[in-house]
């Protein structure tokens, strides 16, 4: 999810200086209306759809405007404020052929997916264009690693711990940890972020990583069932940094565990107003499953 950028000279010896632009700068708003229109007139139906989508009025009974088509409308008549929620549209829209080593959008005819993929026009035509406009642009957002999104970039640092840890749960004993992981991470830095699924996805991912560890045997075990185990057979538990004590080392893992179990403030409701999580809390909530997941799925955290 991340890519070289240009730098300005001003900035190339100040590093530090250089901020990433939330939303659509005055220099990149045309350039990115003529990508929509461009995407949206080669993609039939794409136009309609996106605008729908994100509830964009794009008829009028003005007369004056009766030759203006459906692509020229949502390019240009979008407020500039919407812009980045059409494009975001549009990349859904637009099938995918080979961007970033994406498998062919999935129920294209057969003649169609074949054609795509061997050439990749939708991601030539399309995507690569996008790419280019937002790095030039420092924009604060990129398109998804599967091409039908845009998200926030993510730090290479927080993605590459993410990828090892989804690598290692990447095995059939750890279930679905490797997805959940990196469901959790495209919610949380999502153009419009989810962070309640990014925490309930970031929990399912420790879950699905510890099951065959602490409570193998247990069907419907929880995040919360398993902290219960944890301490029960802590003495039969070994991680390789085991502190001088010996103890050390367990109970981090049991602190964190037991964070991100009692940070979701949306998994129940009582007496109280529910509070779903915020943004930041989702983003740590995330950091720390990449953690707990690649303990778990590597064989660090084992059980004699």
């Amino acid at each position: 999810m991340t890519e070289d950028q240009w730098t300005p000279l001003s900035l190339r010896d100040a590093p530090a200086a250089r901020v990433l632009r939330d939303g659509v700068p005055d220099s990149l708003e045309l350039p990115l209306r003529e990508w929509i229109h461009t995407t949206a007139d080669r993609n039939t139906g794409a136009a309609e759809r996106a605008a729908i989508r994100i509830d964009l009025v794009l008829h009028t009974e003005d007369s004056g405007h009766e030759d203006v088509g459906t692509a020229e409308r949502v390019a240009y008549w979008t407020p500039a404020e919407k812009l980045l929620d059409v494009t975001d549209a549009l990349l859904d829209l637009v099938p995918t052929g080979g961007w970033r080593n994406t498998p062919p959008t999935a129920g294209l005819p057969a003649l169609q997916a074949v054609s795509i993929a061997a050439r990749s026009i939708p991601d030539t035509q399309h995507r690569a264009p996008l790419q280019r406009l937002l790095n030039d642009a420092c924009s604060l957002y990129t398109i998804r690693d599967d091409g039908r999104a845009l998200v926030r970039r993510v730090d290479p640092a927080v993605t590459a711990v993410t990828a090892e840890a989804a690598k290692a749960a990447d095995q059939p004993k750890r279930g679905s940890a490797a997805r959940h992981l990196r469901q959790a991470l495209d919610a949380a830095y999502a153009l419009q972020p989810d962070p309640v699924k990014a925490y309930s996805e970031a929990i399912k991912a420790v879950e699905s990583a510890a099951h065959a560890t602490l409570q193998p045997n247990h069907a419907t075990a929880t995040l919360g069932t398993m902290l219960g185990e944890f301490r029960q057979v802590r003495a039969k538990l070994t991680v390789p940094i085991a502190g001088k004590s010996g103890t050390e080392g367990l109970a981090v893992i049991e602190s964190m565990m037991g964070l991100l179990w009692t940070g979701q403030t949306s998994r129940h409701g009582n007496l109280q107003e529910t509070r779903d999580e915020t943004a930041q809390e989702a983003v740590m909530a995330v950091h720390l499953a990449s953690t707990l997941v690649q303990l778990f799925a590597s064989g660090a955290i084992r059980r004699s």
